[in-house]
């Protein structure tokens, strides 16, 4: 917990910023007016540089890294904004995405209303992540005016901060990757996604990726009343399934990373769909089934995506059937890579040490299930990255979404100590 013996009042801009944002509706492919609002604040910064753009989604797709999406888009936008030091040192990079999920069912509160109930805001996007957001922002800020007056220790921060506003997080990256590909990459990257969990904070170090598929099966039709003499699609799909759920349990099984194994199931193979059949006195004669794999640290997009088919492909060679009608295999969607990030690196031991000095405990490094940014930012972008942000992820996506703005302010003050190098 924080330690101040009582809380001050959270700082009116953060409030005003993060309900700004909130009332923004940015679902993903729609991020224009969220991307050029953060902009808009951006350009008010005397002496920050200001990049704000719209990147055509055909440029990037025939990038080594491009994730793919499972939205229909043509532009990327982005914004990005720079403000350099007074001595030599890292480039260090604030990040987070302005695009949210859809709204769904359950909601008591308008999802786009950013209503305050104590040191709570509600809305669409509040946990993930428009709050990390605003914290990365604030902490900008605050290193840009007194950088500009003078008047203490972050008028000579060492190197260069960068704060980078992304779009197209949640089907993939590719704002992330429109970002790096303009050149708005750093030495230490810290994604604000929400890392809190029942209210302490964490630093995420690693996290898991995830490929989707759809596996399509044959049978042959029969009535049902002679259904020996059809072959059911729906039978040999259970055969798929029990080698899938094999195959999880070896890959989570050989892991020894030990954030990662503390999540108990870091890399699910998770069936979200299943379609098949025409009529129910027919012998179901094709299935369609949309899966969810898990990729872990260890391994590449590539080297995942071929240990998946053969899995599939060797589930088949003990059924006569199967062999004489392989099921078909489709990478569908986007691709999340797998991110690690060693506990001895700096910006482990440096982001540690600031947040020390904002909460009285330490603060534990851990491990995530799910995939974001922090791949991109490894591989594609050759940084050092990790996710360190308010909120819990369990609030993410879900109806009510909430964060804490007194987290949300903490954040912010953590990130200034580490940009300031402070401990």
């Amino acid at each position: 917990m924080s330690n101040r013996a009582k809380p001050s009042p959270v700082p009116t801009r953060i409030r005003q910023r993060l309900i700004e944002l909130l009332r923004v509706p940015s679902f993903t492919g729609e991020e224009g007016d969220a991307v050029a609002l953060l902009a808009g604040w951006l350009a008010a910064l005397p002496g920050v540089s200001v990049d704000h753009w719209e990147q055509p989604i055909a440029e990037l797709e025939s990038h080594p890294n491009y994730p793919g999406r499972e939205v229909e888009r043509t532009m990327v936008p982005g914004v990005a904004a720079l403000l350099r030091g007074r001595r030599p040192g890292p480039r260090r990079v604030l990040t987070g995405h302005v695009d949210v999920v859809p709204v769904g069912a359950g909601w008591t509160r308008a999802p786009f209303g950013a209503e305050v109930e104590g040191e709570r805001i509600f809305g669409r996007g509040a946990c993930d992540m428009k709050g990390g957001v605003i914290s990365a922002l604030e902490a900008f800020t605050v290193v840009a005016e007194a950088h500009r007056l003078g008047v203490d220790a972050a008028a000579d921060f060492a190197g260069e901060l960068l704060f980078v506003g992304v779009s197209g997080e949640e089907d993939g990256g590719c704002g992330t990757l429109s970002a790096i590909v303009r050149g708005w990459t750093g030495d230490e990257v810290v994604i604000a996604e929400p890392t809190h969990q029942r209210g302490v904070p964490t630093i995420v170090i690693a996290h898991g990726g995830a490929l989707t598929y759809t596996l399509t099966v044959a049978g042959r039709s029969a009535h049902a009343s002679k259904r020996l003499e059809g072959e059911s699609a729906l039978d040999h799909f259970w055969t798929l399934c029990d080698a899938m759920r094999r195959g999880e349990m070896e890959l989570n099984a050989a892991e020894t990373e030990p954030v990662m194994r503390a999540l108990g199931l870091p890399y699910p193979t998770s069936i979200g769909r299943v379609q098949g059949g025409e009529w129910s006195s027919s012998v179901m004669d094709k299935l369609w089934a949309e899966v969810r794999v898990g990729v872990s640290i260890h391994e590449t997009i590539g080297e995942a995506d071929a240990r998946f088919r053969q899995t599939v492909l060797g589930a088949c060679q003990g059924s006569p059937w199967l062999m004489a009608h392989s099921p078909g295999i489709e990478r569908t969607g986007a691709a999340f890579a797998s991110a690690h990030l060693s506990p001895t690196d700096p910006l482990v031991h440096s982001l540690a040490a600031a947040a020390a000095s904002e909460w009285t405990s330490s603060v534990e490094l851990a491990g995530a299930p799910y995939g974001c940014d922090m791949a991109l930012w490894l591989r594609a972008g050759g940084a050092s990255t990790v996710v360190f942000g308010p909120g819990d992820v369990a609030l993410a996506h879900a109806p009510d979404e909430w964060v804490s703005l007194r987290e949300v302010e903490e954040v912010a003050r953590v990130l200034v100590r580490w940009v300031l190098g402070e401990s």
